[in-house]
């Protein structure tokens, strides 16, 4: 077993009290907590029934606790699995509320519905909201529009904006411990307009009447009702204290307020509480309740301060990046409300004896790239680079870490038509899963509307495609990975290797498109679909017969009957529709094995929302094919991604998405100044819409109104979207120190000039590079 650093030792002497941890990346927080418990369980005279509460974040942090505690205990001669017990705060919320669900107002049978199903509710309770009180919102449209844009964004864009508005807003309030009911007689006590939290409110109330009519809760409600029943039974309260005589909290600093109050009432008096982190890893804080503060003063009043400094993950010149970017967060960014965005402790590499040292020190393989490129130019530059690493380097890793999902899915075609190989897995939903359900989308689409000429067009692309895929299997002359989707076409599978197809056989992929192009084009042209699927005297087949090839005419009745075929389908319910279809395109199991999912999904939802038709289902599935929500596919996601099982290939991945990871090369991507403002002059905030007038956040006003209301204090309009100009700034700080510590060997850090061609390079961009050319670059 690894001897424990200096710093880690200090953490492992805990005894009891509070202590409160700052941990660098790649510090071994997560080793030396798990030994921490270990040791605990060993030694802190524990009796029967008592255990070691170890918090995590997310649901794969359990099994990995879990199993290294298990080989710690088993060292010494323990039980598995005994005296400690290793879970996240919504199951610890859950398990709470099941104890007593009388005082938090629920049934004995109640349920909890996943973010999926909230999202589905909260959609229909918006949009019927919206339709009915379209008005009350339109005053926050800016005047300096076209009527036709106007009616653009009335249809287009706000209802899903007020539907964005309200979940923020629900979850806000939910937090803070504020019923709809509550906020209702707020708004009726202060006579004040406020149309943003009326608003909210009312979609608010709509969607917990949802909840209630099918005897439910959101992981929201778990958090505060689970609060509300240790607030009232003191029984169960002493019981669970009893029980966990020392709380152990992982990535602390992503807690919200409402969740480090449930621990400091199981702590109690007691105060056995540990808390690790990195409130510079605080990323999620524009989007969630989380407040990295709350770390901040915990480590500042507990008994015990212990830092986890060391590092020996990167190469010292990209520590000296990491700790630079700490000190130019404090003491030079022009705006000093955005100052502070990062805290010491700045990393320190490791001993040379240590049992993971620092890989050499190459300050050449820090590279900032500014060639004004287009983001489309930008992508094609790092693909480039990659392919002659990746061939110079086959058993190391590296990763593309992207701004925005989109712009993975760019790359990943990219790297595709370079033949580069790299796994998308990381993105909300893999390539694979995107086109398994596009496919059987695109059918059930027209399924719910048989006289659209488009949709029978887009069905056309979808089963042509399919045959092409089965006849290139076994025909050498098409590559096995070539696939034809409408969005350019991505070949399926998660992790792609290099395409190596002939010439000719090239020659004759290309021949292949053209006609399915040239022939969708035609199907999408006629004018009544039935005289072409069911011809009674009239048929749109003969009429252009003459002008089609003997191919072309074959495939065309093939696809007809096909189209037939499905139509008898469709009075079969969803969940054995999508199961016909999926067989109908796919023989190999892994996608035979979505398609089974994709049909269980649209089943349960089926059968969850008895008043949906095709048309809504379909929604769903074109939820997936546009990669706007995960889906539990084959293969694995985030959750238990390794960048070890992936050498050799590029991982590409969104920033968020990456923190807890590590590669030899990290190419960071888009560090440009709008999606990494500094909230100085002339920037741009992805929250505020080009549509809203006088530049306003309606998230962040939405939340300043009900503050207002909450607080009793006055209202006044945009100084919340000021702080949130600076809130967010503050935390794209934190994300650009989140990406330079991914990287272990090599950092290559490129910027463009965004989709409108007028991006400028990030500030942060300007100013690291800077600070290399001076004190880092040899």
């Amino acid at each position: 077993m690894a001897e424990p650093r200096p710093q880690q030792q200090e953490v492992l002497g805990y005894e009891g009290g509070t202590m409160g941890v700052a941990a660098v990346p790649g510090s071994g927080k997560t080793w030396t907590l798990t030994r921490l418990a270990a040791r605990l369980v060993a030694e802190a005279d524990l009796d029967a029934h008592q255990e070691v509460l170890v918090v995590t974040l997310v649901n794969s942090s359990v099994d990995n606790f879990s199993s290294r505690i298990d080989q710690l205990i088993e060292q010494e001669g323990m039980l598995p699995d005994v005296g400690y017990r290793v879970c996240t705060l919504h199951t610890l919320a859950h398990e709470i509320v099941r104890a007593r669900p009388d005082l938090a107002g629920l049934s004995e049978d109640f349920h909890v519905i996943d973010d999926r199903q909230s999202s589905d509710i909260l959609r229909d309770v918006a949009s019927s909201w919206y339709q009915s009180n379209q008005s009350s919102i339109t005053g926050y449209l800016t005047g300096d529009i076209s009527d036709y844009k106007r009616k653009e964004v009335l249809a287009d864009k706000l209802p899903g904006q007020v539907r964005r508005v309200a979940q923020n807003a629900i979850t806000y309030a939910k937090s803070n411990g504020l019923s709809p009911e509550a906020l209702r007689g707020y708004l009726r006590d202060s006579g004040a307009e406020m149309p943003l939290a009326e608003m909210a409110q009312s979609i608010y109330q709509g969607y917990q009447q949802a909840l209630n009519v099918r005897n439910a809760v959101d992981y929201d409600d778990l958090i505060r009702h689970a609060l509300q029943v240790l607030r009232i039974d003191d029984e169960l309260l002493t019981r669970l204290r009893d029980q966990w005589p020392f709380v152990l909290e992982d990535e602390a600093q992503d807690s919200s307020k409402i969740q480090q109050q449930i621990l400091r009432r199981l702590v109690g008096d007691r105060e056995n509480w540990v808390r690790v982190g990195d409130p510079n890893q605080a990323i999620y804080e524009s989007f969630t309740t989380a407040d990295p503060n709350l770390l901040r003063e915990f480590v500042n009043e507990a008994d015990q301060s212990p830092k986890l400094a060391q590092s020996g993950r990167s190469q010292p010149s990209i520590i000296k990046l990491a700790n630079r970017t700490i000190w130019w967060s404090q003491e030079r960014h022009p705006n000093e409300e955005v100052q502070g965005a990062l805290t010491k402790p700045f990393i320190r590499t490791t001993s040379e004896r240590d049992p993971q040292p620092n890989p050499p020190d190459r300050p050449d393989r820090i590279a900032f790239v500014d060639g004004q490129f287009t983001e489309e130019e930008e992508i094609k530059k790092v693909a480039s680079a990659l392919g002659p690493w990746l061939e110079a380097n086959p058993k190391k890793t590296c990763a593309m870490l992207v701004p925005v999902r989109g712009m993975g899915v760019d790359a990943a075609s990219r790297l595709e038509e370079q033949g580069i190989p790299y796994t998308d897995s990381l993105l909300k939903t893999t390539s694979q899963t995107r086109e398994a359900a596009q496919r059987i989308e695109r059918v059930v689409e027209y399924l719910a509307k048989p006289t659209s000429p488009a949709r029978l067009a887009r069905c056309y692309v979808q089963w042509r495609s399919s045959q092409v895929e089965a006849n290139g299997a076994r025909d050498e002359s098409f590559s096995k990975d070539e696939s034809f989707s409408e969005g350019g076409g991505k070949p399926e599978g998660e992790s792609k290797s290099e395409g190596k197809g002939e010439p000719e056989g090239k020659s004759k992929m290309e021949a292949v498109k053209a006609e399915i192009r040239e022939t969708s084009r035609l199907v999408s042209q006629i004018g009544r679909p039935e005289e072409y699927i069911w011809p009674q005297g009239r048929s749109w087949l003969s009429e252009v017969e003459a002008g089609l090839t003997n191919e072309q005419l074959s495939r065309l009745e093939a696809f007809r009957e096909k189209v037939r075929y499905w139509l008898e389908l469709s009075g079969l319910p969803i969940g054995q529709l999508i199961m016909a279809l999926g067989r109908d395109f796919f023989s190999d199991p892994d996608r035979l094995a979505l398609v089974q999912k994709f049909s269980g999904l649209l089943r349960r939802a089926s059968n969850y929302n008895p008043e949906w038709g095709l048309p809504r289902l379909s929604d769903e599935l074109e939820v997936i094919a546009e990669n706007e929500r995960r889906f539990e596919g084959v293969g694995s996601g985030e959750a238990d991604f390794d960048p070890e099982d992936h050498k050799g290939e590029v991982t590409i991945s969104t920033m968020h998405g990456a923190k807890g990871l590590e590669w030899d090369r990290v190419h960071m991507m888009g560090v440009n100044d709008y999606h990494f403002p500094a909230a100085v002059a002339e920037d741009s905030f992805l929250p505020e819409k080009w549509y809203y007038r006088d530049g306003l956040n309606l998230q962040a006003e939405t939340l300043a109104q009900i503050d207002a209301l909450m607080d009793g204090k006055s209202y006044e309009e945009s100084e919340a979207t000021t702080e949130a100009r600076h809130e967010y700034a503050r935390e794209r700080i934190r994300l650009f120190y989140v990406c330079v510590t991914r990287a272990r060997e090599e950092l290559m850090i490129t910027t463009n000039i965004g989709r409108f061609e007028d991006n400028r390079p990030a500030l942060i961009f300007e100013e690291m590079r800077k600070i290399y050319d001076e004190h880092i670059a040899e």
